[in-house]
């Protein structure tokens, strides 16, 4: 077998029709997120930025050059000399939303750069949410780990703070962070969260060497992007390109593939930003006449991080170990008192708070250590809901001895390389509202998988330990103790209801071509008609060969099929309607099968069916297919025909099924599917008045259907995990004459 047919079939792990439907979960999420965030206010960044940002986006409506601006306008901190009208622009800043906000500019022809930013941030908060449920779903295998992710807007605005938006704290605000978190870090954090989800959406896939090295060449490229949006942001997202390496390598090299894989992805991020740069600062040198040389760059690594030292007295108001204040001002005047012609921002400038951090510092080390910790431990408390719903899930979903722990256990370390690096800005500068991004990136991502694996664990625990299963089973017994072969061949059940119009001739007609050895068994649940009083009179004169036993159920189709089937003895048994749907056809093909097959069903959707059908019931079967094949998983063309089944497999189905309604021949069908029984559909022909009887399909059962699909997706896991008995009947089945085929 070629690799490409090999890794085909490794990443296919359902039909097409369910990766829709998580797609559809994915675009539900998407445009939901989409208009919140296009519906936000503009979110104005602080004074300073503010018009930085405008005057360098008027300047690239004029002149079609990143990052200068006019000279004497933008922020009074960044004023430098130029040869010409134009000067370089935002130098003491990430660039990447900047840029964005130029770009966009030609998308919006707005004055403004808030449309494009509000613009460029609704999409980057989207986009990942269109692929978030599959990889959720292929991280545990089981589609409705990604259903669940379906609630994480409500999860996510319990869990931060009250934003239903994923990946980012864009457009929040607290008692500290008093400003609005805007698009400079709101983007930062939602680049993040993309390149996040999609690293953990391949590490579910097996990748031939030439997908994952443009998968690996992709992701630098966003690491890249990441890194100009806010500094050094995307290293975390390089790193966990050796994830990926590492899960495609074979044990004895894995890790030594997987380090060198980071650290070259990491290597090439920062090339990359580099030269991105370049590119920038000769287009801006070209159009200001600055010479590269002359351009001015920030050196800002150690401002930062003395002010850091101010904690608690941004927080709290209570004044810092240290007398340091948060703010720009205080910094600069310590600089100026050591060296009044010193230029904010320069090289000059960084060695002089360096050295005034380091003698902080080094002068009180425990108070310095103590300091980091308590902001530490509040970082800690502010995402303290996300970390207890995240411990929560995942304890649960690595607790299972399954496979899914491999793609679990990789998508996790994709996230920790960002987690770390987000610890940083947070404790050793400030822990505000701004300095989330990357933290809210990773932990989001990991809510999203923590929502799955939750529901995946509490959806997929056998249903042997559960109360309300043994209670449920508790009021169930088989008709007979030991299990001994049956003298009955055949039990034909019958469910009715109000089905005194048609029930006369069925009977008439099974009576005509069953033995001594068969039975009809008729359910009756709640009639409100003379049904049971027909049935009454018909057992008072039956006269057939065949034994006729009756039975009452509560209301449902489920409950009287359950019903009948616990009070059948026979080697086989035959799940019908009150009218015959398909008058004797189903049964002629039925007999013709081979002794071992367990499970078979007269099917509508058998190429050789002969069925007319209305245009209703045509749509309707469309429909529900789609939704048996996304959710279940289902290969069957049709679940809801009459059903030939082993008779001791089909009481214990019985024993333990779930549902009381039309979805129980669907959830017999789905039981054989989990238990790898191949289910044999035969062809049958449908009767004229089939839809014009009792049994015709309404649009209120087309809902309860809908329902029924979607609580059996959940429960689907159980019927592997039951030990079910053995069939008894290995014999060939005899024909109603006697003979055997």
């Amino acid at each position: 077998m070629s690799d490409r047919i090999r890794s085909a079939a490794a990443n296919r792990l359902w039909p097409r029709s369910t990766s829709i439907f998580l797609i559809l979960v994915g675009v539900v999420l998407s445009v939901l997120s989409f208009v919140v965030v296009i519906n936000m206010p503009a979110l104005p960044w602080h004074s300073a930025r503010a018009h930085e940002l405008q005057a360098t986006y008027d300047a690239f409506r004029q002149t079609g050059t990143l990052l200068i601006k006019a000279v004497n306008s933008g922020s009074k901190y960044t004023q430098v000399a130029g040869p010409g009208p134009w000067v370089s622009a935002a130098w003491d800043d990430d660039p990447g939303a900047y840029i964005i906000a130029s770009l966009m500019g030609v998308v919006t022809h707005s004055g403004s750069p808030y449309p494009g930013l509000g613009l460029a941030e609704a999409l980057l908060v989207a986009l990942p949410l269109l692929w978030l449920p599959t990889a959720v779903a292929r991280i545990f295998k089981r589609a409705r780990a990604g259903y669940a992710v379906v609630l994480l807007p409500p999860l996510m605005w319990l869990l931060n703070n009250g934003t239903i938006l994923a990946g980012t704290e864009y457009g929040l605000s607290d008692s500290v962070s008093t400003t609005r978190v805007y698009a400079l870090y709101g983007i930062a954090a939602s680049i993040a969260f993309l390149s996040l989800s999609l690293i953990v959406l391949f590490c579910t896939f097996r990748l031939r060497i030439g997908a994952l090295i443009a998968v690996s060449c992709g992701i630098i490229v966003l690491a890249a992007v990441g890194d100009l949006a806010r500094s050094l942001s995307g290293m975390g997202i390089a790193a966990a390109v050796g994830v990926l390496w590492w899960l495609h390598t074979h044990k004895k090299w894995r890790w030594l593939v997987g380090i060198g894989a980071a650290l070259t992805a990491i290597t090439l991020t920062f090339g990359l930003q580099n030269v991105t740069m370049s590119g920038l600062n000769a287009a801006r040198s070209a159009t200001t006449g600055q010479s590269m040389a002359a351009l001015p760059a920030s050196h800002g690594t150690w401002h930062p991080l003395y002010l850091g030292l101010a904690y608690p007295q941004p927080i709290t108001g209570q004044r810092s170990p240290f007398g340091i204040e948060w703010s720009d001002e205080f910094a600069w005047d310590k600089a100026w008192a050591i060296d009044p012609k010193v230029v904010i921002a320069s090289d000059q400038y960084d060695l002089i708070i360096k050295k005034l951090y380091l003698d902080e510092v080094s002068a009180h080390p425990l108070t310095a250590a103590k300091l980091y910790f308590e902001k530490f431990l509040y970082v800690v408390k502010h995402f303290g809901a996300m970390l207890a719903f995240i411990l929560v899930g995942l304890v649960l979903a690595l607790m299972r001895r399954a496979p899914q722990r491999r793609h679990l256990g990789a998508a996790l370390a994709v996230t920790v390389p960002t987690i770390l690096l987000g610890l940083i800005p947070p404790v050793l500068v400030m822990p505000f509202l701004y300095y989330y991004s990357e933290l809210t990136a990773s932990l989001s991502i990991l809510v999203a998988i923590a929502l799955g694996g939750l529901v995946w664990s509490l959806t997929s625990m056998p249903a042997h330990v559960r109360a309300s299963e043994r209670s449920r089973l508790s009021t169930r017994a088989l008709p007979s103790a030991p299990r001994t072969e049956s003298s009955v061949g055949l039990s034909v059940i019958v469910p009715t209801r109000n089905g005194s119009a048609v029930l006369g001739d069925t009977l008439t007609t099974l009576a005509g071509v069953l033995t001594a050895e068969d039975e009809i068994i008729v359910a009756e649940n709640g009639s409100t008609d003379d049904t049971w009083e027909l049935l009454e009179a018909a057992k008072d004169s039956w006269t057939a060969p065949a034994a006729l036993v009756l039975c009452r159920s509560e209301p449902g189709l489920g409950e009287a099929l359950r019903t009948g089937v616990l009070s059948s003895r026979g080697r086989r048994v035959l799940l019908t309607a009150d009218d015959l749907p398909f008058g004797l056809s189903d049964l002629e093909q039925f007999e013709r099968l081979p002794a071992n097959v367990t499970v078979a069903i007269g099917s509508k959707a058998h190429p050789d069916s002969r069925v007319r059908r209305s245009w209703r019931r045509a749509v309707q079967s469309r429909i529900f297919r789609f939704l048996r094949e996304a959710l279940l998983q289902s290969k069957v063309g049709d679940s809801q025909g009459t059903i030939w089944a082993d008779g001791d497999w089909c009481r214990s189905l019985a024993m333990v099924s779930r549902e009381s309604g039309l979805m129980w021949t669907t959830e017999l069908v789905l039981a054989a599917e989990q238990q790898g029984i191949r289910v044999v559909e035969v062809p049958v022909v449908l009767s004229e008045g089939h839809e014009s009887g009792s049994s015709r399909f309404r649009f209120g059962d087309a809902w309860r259907s809908v329902v029924g699909f979607t609580r059996l997706a959940v429960y689907k896991d159980d019927y592997s995990d039951e030990h079910w008995v053995v069939p008894l009947h290995t014999g060939p089945v005899r024909q109603r004459d006697g003979s055997i085929p």
